[in-house]
């Protein structure tokens, strides 16, 4: 598509600029026109004039110079004016182009016709066709007295563009179109949807098993497992064509495109960090179970297995492998939030005119964080911007009922360093109070005093918990909920200071005024923890100062003492801190089972570095450590990871650094139904031991070892030059030769 374009625009500018340098350099007397210009044939003479009977006519040069006054349209044209370049040559130099041009024939100089040099020979077959190829009906010949080259030119053009057009909307390929056609607007204007096939094609088996998956989830970018790659499809092939710098083809009924396996938690988080929701699809059987199975011919199972958002990035496809590239440029880096704000209008409490109350709650789901408030607010929504500063999410669920001013508000105030929230509309009756309280209430069934406790809370925010429930449970996220020790209020005046969204933005403590960046604010020039999950924690308190002095003084002392103290268990807790990994968010991740072998055993190997070196030292705590704060949090910790040492042992390093959950544990006596699953698959290990004698005398091989290739086990590399001596009813798995 892009050749034809591009060759439309460079034969028609080439004729063009060769034939009018052309005419200003003939010498011989050329017909005036009244204005004093020379009369130069047009552009549209040059081209074959499409009959009827659909033969292209083609003038030789006698032909021209009979017909020279009668015949050809004439165009005045100043001798002065000389046409710029506007393209350059693609397919060989501008010389090149000049001399097919100048070997068709299709025109002649009027020095040439009077002089004894040998005639040029007419076009051949390949130029007649070539030059047919690029007619069009809606040229005719005819009389143009002033700008027949712009005419010409704007009608090829608007041919082109039209064909484009048409080809793009049958194809629904927008991102393989130049620039000069496709709009920026318009390649910025993909969204997911449902899949359509072209009309009058038939879909594959895996397409329909891939559109029966889209269908169910439309709004969301689905990676889908295709043996060694991951594959997006239709408008979604576009996306990420777009977003990742990768190609996208048109392969049967839909576009497509795709990427390694292996690289698969990085697209993920850039297309994520890009403000999409982002779904896996994994195949859930493996080629020898499928080879054994009834539905040969069928294609893979497949089902959608994860989805993530901005505040839902958690699970083995985002966490790189051991020893995996990790976050890239253009990847989502994790800041110090990953909120999830919900958002529901009522009734203001006040009755004042003019104002509406709203109801907020934040849920972290990476850490389990939990807080709410409400309040009444004016058409300016001075009260939500400051919460919005305050909270910083990175994603919204909103009603569809929700005003304009609030949505502006939660766009505007989240919008910085072209980075944006996600809103996401939910139905209104998803915030319906009644039905909210029930779930929650299911969710926290025998915790009684968290029912009551919830039971007692503004019903605009139960209700927006009840959709946060909802929503989460997408994810498989829904437990954090139940995981969170309580759901605070925000700030309570008692207790905290309450700093308004102007003055976080004046005094930049959480962003600079020049670009939002965090760089040059005060939390940037404050921030110097070792640790993830402590610069979280120093977020809070500086958005959140404590107003009783007591409270103040015993903080500064911990802080003081943590700092100049040379006490051996505060020096070898400062050591081990600086090697930890981010324990609220592993922590959180275990709780959800989405945690792979390795970051498991990372967490628990840390909590068993942190009881181990705190232990040597902590015989004499009371005597080393002056603070009482501090005493009692060390003696909390100490006593929290009293068993993880026989946790850690029980842990196999090697199959926890290579993914193998089945013998991630040293001894499965805990675990009778593990046990009987491993003897049943050394049984059918040793018999498929057995069988080697039998299949090196049928190969003509001394001896062999089973070969695993990407997760599949137990096959036979045979070289090319052996493959007489495989019998038929082997199944060849790759093109390398592996038999099974």
């Amino acid at each position: 598509l892009k050749l034809v374009e591009a060759g439309v625009s460079l034969v028609s500018e080439l004729l063009v600029i060769f034939f009018i340098k052309l005419g200003l350099s003939q010498k011989s007397p050329q017909k005036m026109s009244t204005s004093g210009g020379k009369m130069q044939p047009t552009i549209s003479k040059f081209f074959a004039s499409v009959k009827k009977d659909g033969k292209a006519k083609f003038d030789t040069d006698e032909e021209k110079k009979q017909n020279h006054t009668s015949k050809v349209a004439e165009v005045s044209i100043s001798p002065a004016i000389k046409r710029a370049k506007t393209h350059t040559y693609i397919n060989g130099s501008s010389k090149k182009a000049k001399k097919e041009n100048s070997d068709s024939g299709l025109c002649s100089s009027p020095e040439a016709e009077g002089s004894t040099a040998p005639k040029k020979k007419s076009p051949t077959s390949w130029t007649k066709n070539r030059l047919q190829s690029f007619s069009c009906d809606t040229v005719e010949e005819m009389e143009v007295n002033q700008e027949p080259l712009v005419t010409t030119k704007k009608v090829n053009q608007n041919m082109v563009k039209s064909k484009l057009e048409n080809f793009r909307s049958q194809n629904s390929s927008n991102t393989t179109v130049d620039n000069t056609v496709s709009q920026p607007a318009e390649s910025a204007s993909l969204k997911p949807g449902r899949m359509k096939a072209l009309p009058g094609m038939k879909l594959t088996p895996l397409e329909q098993q891939v559109v029966a998956i889209k269908n169910k989830q439309p709004d969301v970018v689905l990676f889908v497992e295709c043996g060694y790659k991951y594959r997006f499809f239709g408008n979604d092939a576009e996306i990420a064509a777009k977003e990742l710098n990768i190609i996208a083809h048109l392969d049967h009924s839909f576009m497509t495109a795709s990427i390694p396996t292996h690289r698969l938690h990085v697209h993920v988080r850039r297309l994520v960090a890009k403000g999409y929701k982002v779904g896996v699809v994994k195949q859930t059987e493996t080629a020898a179970l499928k080879a054994a199975g009834s539905n040969k011919s069928a294609p893979f199972e497949r089902e959608l297995t994860a989805l993530y958002t901005r505040s839902t990035l958690i699970g083995e496809d985002v966490t790189p492998a051991a020893g995996a590239e990790g976050v890239g440029d253009g990847d989502l880096a994790e800041g110090a939030t990953a909120m999830l704000l919900v958002v529901h209008e009522g009734k203001s409490s006040s009755g004042k005119e003019g104002t509406i109350g709203i109801s907020v709650i934040a849920v972290q789901p990476s850490t389990g964080d939990i807080i709410y408030d409400t309040f009444d607010d004016s058409s300016t929504r001075t009260e939500l911007w400051c919460h919005l500063d305050h909270i910083q999410p990175v994603e919204a669920l909103v009603s569809n009922n929700i005003s304009d001013i609030t949505v502006r508000a939660i766009t505007a105030a989240t919008t910085k360093n072209e980075d944006c929230i996600r809103i996401e509309r939910l139905d209104e009756a998803k915030f319906e109070y009644s039905e909210s309280l029930k779930r929650v209430c299911e969710l926290f069934a025998g915790e009684e005093e968290k029912i009551k406790h919830i039971s007692g809370l503004p019903s605009d925010v139960v209700s927006c918990l009840g959709a946060a429930l909802q929503y989460l449970a997408e994810f498989k996220l829904d437990r954090i909920i139940k995981m969170a020790g309580s759901v605070c209020r925000y700030s309570s005046s008692s207790n905290y200071m309450r700093l308004s969204g102007a003055t976080l933005r004046n005094l930049e403590v959480l962003t600079n005024a020049v670009d939002g960046g965090i760089t040059g604010s005060l939390l940037w020039a404050l921030d110097k923890t070792q640790t993830k999950f402590g610069s979280r924690l120093l977020r809070r308190w500086i958005i959140q100062p404590l107003l009783n002095i007591e409270e103040i003084k015993e903080r500064q002392d911990m802080i003081e003492e943590l700092m100049i103290s040379d006490a051996p268990v505060l020096n070898k807790l400062k050591s081990l801190l600086c090697k930890l990994p981010d324990f609220e968010r592993a922590l959180t991740t275990i709780f959800h089972k989405k945690c792979s072998p390795h970051e498991f055993w990372l967490a628990v190997e840390g909590l068993s570095q942190v009881q181990a070196g705190l232990s040597r030292v902590s015989g004499n705590i009371d005597d080393s450590v002056k603070t009482p704060g501090l005493i009692s949090l060390l003696q909390e910790v100490l006593d929290g990871l009293l068993n993880v040492e026989a946790f850690a042992s029980n842990i196999n390093e090697v199959s926890a650094r290579e993914g193998k959950k089945t013998s991630l544990f040293k001894d499965f006596s805990e675990f009778p139904e593990v046990v009987k699953k491993q003897q049943e698959i050394a049984d059918v290990e040793q018999e498929l031991n057995s069988l080697k004698p039998e299949i090196s005398k049928v190969l003509k091989i001394p001896s062999f070892n089973y070969t695993t290739v990407s997760g599949l086990e137990y096959l036979i590399e045979v070289k090319n030059s052996q493959l007489k001596a495989v019998p038929k009813n082997w199944a060849k798995i790759s093109s390398h030769g592996l038999k099974s």
